[in-house]
């Protein structure tokens, strides 16, 4: 098989596989919500962003530092030496931090059984961390759809665990630690997989480890103020705030983290062909698939959009239960966001291949600074409203950002071709499914979505050569 057909290949399963994982991630959301209710959801969610705000600490861009670092050199020593000693800086961080949880913890206004239930969720974030990091190798051996299985195997023994809770009555405590166990399970599966390719050990080269944070910490930096903008809504949110009103924002939030995995996973694929073209100055390569990869987002971004603001309360209302109706409008502000993630993603991946994360630095820091000062100022008025629509701000910040940083080293030249045409399809498909008002909101919104999918082949938006053009043999090493 050639390369162009195995990075197809790979493309393709691991998208079906994403696409199965996210379906039953969202009725695991439905489950969760119907176990907790409002209340008890907005403690999850609570819990969720406290702890997640010590992994992303404990991050310190180690993820893009090793996909980056191992796609730079080729012979199983020298990548074995780079993945031990990555893993080994993840494992150490993680653990200090996370356990520091627990500690800071104590001085938020939280209820004891906040506090006491976090220590159930400290596992799944430890060992999420770990095998988020090792995702990295499998990225450099287009080998992605064995991360993907992972986590459907993952998601598939958490929704068994739920589905018991439900019948048998769980609770908080409970859902977290079901949560624990099979983040324990996904790492042992995964470290199973790579023994194919590297004999995973500890290792304490220190030396290594200084080169490794003087090239991570401008990576380093920006997740920390990343964890400031895209994090601070739901703390804020959760000191001023009731637990319902939190878990009221939390259910849209929830299903906002899981369409924004896959433009990570995407440009996970095609940072190395980014990061070659760049080194190679072929800047011909560089702007084509930085083409086809736009085109891809504008109509993805749009169909996502079709078909939630057409639907949002009444699925809100079927995956979370009818206490969560109220968040289908706070869907509809917060899917705006994720289609601005969607881009940043792809103009931060271009950064990281240029090595201008320094560059970003200021821009994160602004956008970090923007968000925190409207979550501080307008939450407490506004509630739940101000974060939704504060965080469209700050993405729509980080994306115009990377963009500028991004332009003043390649004129990109962006076809706005497939913008145009995604539009009239858009429009169309919207008519189509005003047709159709009468029936339940989520079949208007699969025929609008359908009509829009068929449309952008009748518009010529999408063809077959833009497919080939992205997945050619000659844009990588």
């Amino acid at each position: 098989m050639s390369v162009a057909n195995k990075i197809f290949t790979n493309t393709v399963w691991q998208v079906v596989i994403r696409g199965i994982s996210i379906l039953i991630g969202v009725v695991n959301l439905g489950l969760i919500t119907r176990i907790l209710g409002a209340t008890g959801f907005g403690f999850y969610t609570t819990i969720f962003a406290f702890v997640q705000m010590f992994m992303i600490l404990a991050d310190l861009g180690l993820y893009l530092t090793l996909l980056r670092e191992v796609s730079s050199v080729d012979g199983k020593e020298k990548e074995s030496r780079i993945v031990n000693n990555i893993f080994t800086i993840r494992f150490v961080s993680s653990f200090v931090l996370l356990a520091l949880a627990p500690i800071v913890v104590q001085w938020f206004p939280y209820s004891a059984e906040v506090k006491i239930s976090l220590v159930y969720f400290l596992a799944a974030f430890f060992f999420q961390s770990l095998t988020s990091t090792l995702a990295a190798v499998f990225a450099k051996k287009l080998a992605m759809p064995k991360v993907a299985l992972v986590d459907l195997i993952n998601k598939l023994a958490y929704l068994g665990l739920l589905g018991y809770l439900f019948f048998v009555g769980g609770k908080l405590s409970t859902v977290l630690f079901a949560n624990s166990l099979t983040q324990i399970f996904a790492f042992i599966f995964l470290y199973i997989f790579l023994h194919k390719y590297i004999k995973l050990r500890f290792a304490w080269d220190f030396v290594y480890w200084r080169h490794v944070m003087i090239q991570t910490w401008p990576l380093a930096l920006t997740v920390v103020l990343n964890l400031v903008y895209f994090k601070a809504d739901t703390l804020v949110l959760s000191v001023f705030a009731s637990p319902e009103e939190v878990g009221i924002y939390g259910a849209p939030y929830r299903i906002l983290e899981v369409l924004t995995t896959f433009p990570h996973m995407f440009m996970g694929l095609i940072l190395p062909f980014f990061t070659a073209a760049w080194l190679k100055k072929d800047f011909v390569k560089l702007r084509q698939v930085y083409q086809n990869s736009f085109d891809f987002f504008v109509m993805l971004t749009i169909g996502m959009m079709i078909f939630i603001w057409l639907s949002s309360t009444a699925m809100m209302s079927i995956l979370a239960g009818n206490e969560f109706a109220g968040s289908g409008p706070l869907l509809n502000i917060l899917i705006i966001a994720t289609a601005a993630i969607y881009f940043g993603t792809l103009f931060t991946y271009l950064v990281v291949a240029m090595s201008l994360q320094k560059k970003m630095i200021k821009y994160f820091l602004i956008a970090a600074v923007v968000g925190l000062v409207g979550y501080f100022v307008l939450i407490p008025q506004f509630g739940y409203w101000a974060a939704a629509w504060m965080t469209v701000l700050v993405e729509l910040l980080i994306w115009f950002f990377a963009y500028l940083v991004v332009k003043k080293h390649v004129d990109l030249k962006t076809n706005m071709t497939v913008v145009w045409k995604s539009g009239e399809a858009a429009f169309a498909a919207l008519f189509i499914g005003w047709l159709f008002k009468d029936f339940h909101p989520l079949i208007m919104s699969f025929v609008a979505l359908l009509s829009y999918g068929i449309l952008l082949y009748f518009f010529k938006a999408v063809d077959k050569k833009m497919i080939k053009q992205l997945l050619n043999k000659e844009t990588q090493c």
